[in-house]
């Protein structure tokens, strides 16, 4: 299991910690130095969820997983998560989502799924905020509070575990992989 997140997640902790006996508001720089690395953290943590169940988790595929994740776009998980943030997955990718032996209808994506989608999609804006847009005001609350929803979207992730949740993560980590698209008529 990567760790990749985990020590993405404690550099952007400790962006936000004050050197000793300072006082004050943090420097702008580093709350938003501790945003981007956030964000930095979930998106690193699904291509090596798309990498390991795709390749394969055994470390002698490590260079075989790593050039697939280089393949992988942040536009890319964006248009595939957007099409599970909600009850109901978009109609586009239902079928391909839907669970075996489901009956017809609306495919509803696992709460965990819609979470991290959700969390990812938000970091993502917040990372464009943190790096591009001056004009936008992160405190270091919004920092904590992001950092905090990635923490507890990955969790949640990995803690879901039964026959249905782990084919629907690798049914879906198969559709970030295609960045959401899928081929619907011959």
């Amino acid at each position: 299991m990567s760790t990749h997140d985990k020590e993405l997640l404690k550099a952007a902790e400790h962006l936000l910690e004050r050197p000793d006996g300072k006082r004050g508001r943090l420097s702008r720089a580093r709350v938003r130095r501790s945003v981007s690395t956030v964000y930095y953290a979930i998106f690193h943590f699904l291509i090596d969820e798309i990498g390991q169940r795709i390749v394969g988790a055994h470390g002698n595929l490590l260079t075989r997983r790593r050039i697939l994740e280089r393949t992988i776009s942040h536009k890319g998980l964006k248009t595939a998560l957007d099409k599970v943030r909600g009850k109901a997955v978009d109609k586009s990718v239902a079928d391909f989502l839907k669970p075996v032996r489901a009956a017809a209808g609306p495919v509803a994506a696992p709460a965990f799924v819609r979470n991290i989608a959700n969390v990812f999609v938000d970091a993502r804006e917040k990372r464009l905020e943190a790096d591009y847009d001056l004009n936008e005001t992160l405190g270091e609350e919004d920092a904590r509070a992001l950092a905090d929803r990635v923490k507890t979207s990955i969790d949640a992730w990995r803690a879901a575990t039964n026959d249905a949740d782990r084919d629907f993560k690798h049914a879906l980590c198969i559709l970030m992989l295609l960045k959401g698209q899928l081929r619907l008529e011959p």
